[in-house]
């Protein structure tokens, strides 16, 4: 390749990181310089300086048991997966992937990016690693969408509310619980699951035009997740355990919300507060910014105005609740980050292949070897 192949290849990532950042800059601008003023500004100052700082201490002090419980449940998956890390090592991992993933990323890739590269420098094998971070997601954003689901159900028929108006997150459950059952099907019909994987990243790098995703690797990275499931559901507990932690990473989250709401002097019925919260972050979750920003935040608020909260306190609970929920993480973050220091290298050529090995050499005794598929695969 020419220099100036090689100098254009360099500007992309450089031109997309500023384009990234120029988002970023204006949601900020958008959600705590414009936001405030489309209210009564001055109610909002007030509220902002009489807040009670030992309810606002307090949700900090939630916000931390918030992400230990994350690093818990990180933690847990690891030690199922026989990769033995320090409760402080997970946090500083944990941390790092979070400021990430706050400031540089979208649906949070670059928090795994940035927990995988910290797992394989201390030398956990790479299927484990993939399995436990699908693992971490999957408990993460099951106990979520399952309390979305319920505070629509409540919205429909508690509140009276037409389901016209929540057809789309209505439509959005009932695909995601087709796409858990057919996932649940192909698990244990696994050559068809290949085909299938194998189609959708064709299509995939067809529509973008280029090798998103690299289909060579595709059988490596079932045969990792085939092997690592198989040890997470021979470990006795081990799915009632990590719904546990996954529960407590959002139930600490929002009661860090209900104590700002508290701070600002207003009670606010935790049915309602449950359920803006379960439908801000289902909806917001899958927003196209880092951490849901401005996504979150915008239906928070709409909601609980909705629901009788003064429109100024409103804003003032959301900012400040998003200010110690998602950026009150990040300094210490990037501090974790450098103590981490997890770097960065591409999958070298037959790396994941080499993955499956290691983790069928490290299977559970009693349990068949990887390609052997589970009764009644006769496809």
């Amino acid at each position: 390749m020419s220099l100036a192949g090689v100098s254009r290849l360099g500007r992309k990532p450089i031109k997309k990181t500023l384009r990234h950042i120029a988002v970023f800059i204006v949601i900020v601008i958008v959600l705590y310089f414009l936001l405030p003023k489309l209210v009564d500004m001055q109610k909002t100052i007030t509220l902002l300086t009489h807040a009670s700082y030992v309810l606002l201490a307090g949700a900090v002090v939630l916000q931390s048991l918030a992400v230990l419980s994350y690093a818990n449940l990180t933690r847990f998956i690891l030690n199922v997966l026989d990769i033995r890390l320090r409760l402080l090592d997970v946090l500083a991992i944990t941390l790092s992937s979070l400021a990430v993933s706050h400031v540089l990323s979208a649906g949070g890739v670059g928090g795994w990016v940035v927990t995988y590269n910290a797992l394989r420098k201390r030398g956990s094998p790479h299927g484990l690693i993939f399995v436990a971070i699908a693992a971490q997601q999957f408990f993460n954003y099951a106990v979520l969408w399952f309390f979305f689901a319920l505070a629509l159900i409540w919205l429909v028929l508690a509140r009276g509310q037409s389901i016209a108006g929540y057809l789309a997150g209505i439509v959005l459950i009932g695909l995601i619980l087709w796409l858990t059952i057919y996932g649940i099907y192909l698990y244990n019909h696994r050559s068809r699951m290949r085909r299938r994987v194998t189609q959708l990243a064709h299509l995939v790098n067809r529509v973008m035009r280029r090798e998103a995703i690299k289909e060579r690797h595709i059988d490596g990275w079932l045969d990792n997740l085939f092997a690592g499931m198989r040890r997470m559901t021979s470990h006795r507990g081990a799915f009632r355990k990590t719904t546990v932690l996954a529960c407590g990473l959002w139930f600490f989250d929002m009661l860090c919300l209900y104590a700002v709401f508290l701070a600002f002097d207003y009670r606010l019925g935790f049915g309602y507060l449950a359920v803006g919260y379960a439908v801000a972050y289902g909806i917001g979750t899958l927003a196209p910014t880092p951490g849901g920003l401005g996504a979150v935040e915008g239906i928070l608020i709409a909601l609980y105005v909705s629901f009788g909260v003064p429109s100024a306190t409103a804003v003032a609970v959301v900012l400040v609740y998003r200010l110690i929920n998602f950026w009150l993480p990040i300094p210490p973050g990037f501090v974790a980050y450098l103590v981490v220091k997890p770097g960065r290298r591409p999958i070298a050529e037959g790396e994941i292949e080499q993955a499956a090995a290691e983790v069928c050499e490290m299977a559970p005794p009693g349990v068949s070897p990887v390609e052997a598929p589970p009764q009644g695969d006769t496809t």
